[in-house]
């Protein structure tokens, strides 16, 4: 039972992309996800979920972050289509900053984007840590 209960709270679901996804940043740069990535959105405990949900508000920054997270880049779609780096090794405190400003662009709730911030600013080391390791 117990063990139930640690997987419900800490397990955390995964999607994947079934085609590229784009997002129009707001220095008018087309990005892309490719299709195939698999991301968690936010990787938040679900006790957290009523306050910061990582399939509601946060989902958009979410995938743009953990795409930014594993790559240390974001795809960019130049003139002719194709899709070339954007910012890349631009680091943990750059990608952590994008979240932010795409979380107020997608929601407009910048007190949450603040605190969903503030949460990567205190654990997304580990994360990028493990992505950095390989």
């Amino acid at each position: 039972w117990f063990l139930r209960v640690l997987v419900w709270i800490f397990n955390i679901r995964k999607w994947e992309l079934m085609e590229d996804w784009h997002y129009q940043l707001d220095d008018d740069v087309l990005i892309v996800v490719p299709k195939e990535f698999i991301f968690d959105g936010a990787s938040i405990p679900r006790p957290l979920w009523a306050l910061l949900s990582p399939v509601g508000l946060l989902l958009i920054p979410g995938l743009i972050h953990d795409y930014a997270y594993q790559h240390d880049k974001l795809l960019q779609v130049n003139a002719n289509g194709n899709k070339i780096p954007y910012k890349e090794g631009s680091g943990r405190d750059y990608w952590d900053e994008l979240f932010f400003k795409v979380s107020i662009e997608v929601n407009g709730l910048s007190v949450m984007s603040l605190i969903a911030w503030f949460a990567l600013y205190i654990g997304g080391w580990v994360a990028w840590n493990r992505y950095r390791r390989g």
